[in-house]
Parts: structure tokens; C-alpha cells; sequence
């Protein structure tokens, strides 16, 4: 009996194609699980004024970083984040943006 190609494995079980690939985890609505890793709730804290906030972090977006303005003084601040090869939030961070 010949025996089956490794990569055949990878190249036919879909739960592997995005690794096959390199891509990130797609999200299929309605799939049970999911929606709590849709979203997730973080504190942060204003780089101007120093005041400690919260904000959703939509895991589902492909940018890491963007500009969100402060809820206490309005200054707009940058926020990067970090997620994990699973999809995790690792960590957060601001700066003031230029």
C-alpha cells in the first residue's frame, strides 16, 4: 500500500489551510465560541493626561495599531496592541500621537 504525502494532510484538512498559508484565523459567524473572541475589553491609560480608561479591541481587525481619542481630556493617543499566533491579546499600549 503506498504510503500518503505529509503535506497532503496539511493541504487537505481545512482547519490547517490558513497555516498552510500563513494567514490569520478566520472568524465564520454563527459558529459556537466565537463571539467571545470577537471582542475584548482593555484599560488604558492616556499618555496626556494620565487618566485610565476602557475600550473594545476588535481582535477580528487586521491593524495592530490605530488612533482613538481620550475619554477624559480628548486628546488623541496612539494604541498598539499585541496578539498571539492564537489570536490572544498579549498587551497594550499608547503614546502620543505627532
Amino acid at each position: 500500500m503506498p504510503r500518503r504525502h505529509p503535506l497532503l494532510d496539511l493541504v487537505t484538512d481545512p482547519s490547517r489551510i490558513d497555516e498552510l498559508y500563513g494567514l490569520e484565523p478566520v472568524y465564520e459567524p454563527g459558529k459556537a465560541g466565537d463571539s467571545s473572541e470577537l471582542r475584548t475589553f482593555a484599560e488604558i491609560q492616556c499618555p496626556s493626561c494620565g487618566e485610565v480608561s476602557g475600550t473594545m479591541i476588535e481582535m477580528t481587525n487586521a491593524e495592530r495599531s490605530w488612533i482613538e481619542d481620550c475619554q477624559v481630556c480628548c486628546c488623541p493617543m496612539r494604541v498598539d496592541i499585541e496578539v498571539s499566533a492564537n489570536g490572544e491579546l498579549i498587551a497594550v499600549q499608547t503614546s502620543r500621537t505627532e
